[in-house]
């Protein structure tokens, strides 16, 4: 992660055009933590989630929401849908013969475009 925060950086302070516009959101369990190793992330949105999968995705979402500046769907009702469709997705591929460590090993991808697929029949 920290080569391609560090792309992500570079591309910002030196790319010039577009990429001067580019903007991250830089997810950390503990406030403050990056200061002892980063010092040049002046600039950059840094969120603490405490290493709660729930408070992670309040932080991205909320961040989503600033920088697109949309009436995104609140905090509550994201981690509802995500849980969801964890639950569904689970039962999808236990039900296509995948072990639980196959789950946890599911290529990204895949996970992707199951996503994708219970949006488009559950939103």
């Amino acid at each position: 992660m920290p080569f391609e925060l560090g792309l992500d950086v570079g591309c910002r302070n030196f790319g010039g055009g577009e990429f001067s516009q580019k903007r991250c959101l830089i997810l950390e369990a503990e406030k403050y933590r990056y200061q002892a190793a980063l010092s040049d992330l002046s600039g950059s949105d840094i969120a603490a989630h405490r290493n709660e999968p729930e408070q992670a995705a309040t932080e991205v979402r909320n961040w989503l929401a600033t920088q697109c500046r949309s009436n995104a769907a609140g905090p509550a009702k994201v981690w509802g849908a995500f849980a969801d469709f964890m639950a569904a997705n689970y039962d999808e591929l236990i039900s296509r013969g995948f072990s639980q460590k196959d789950i946890e090993d599911l290529p990204m991808p895949e996970l992707i475009t199951g996503m994708e697929n219970w949006v488009s029949e559950n939103v």
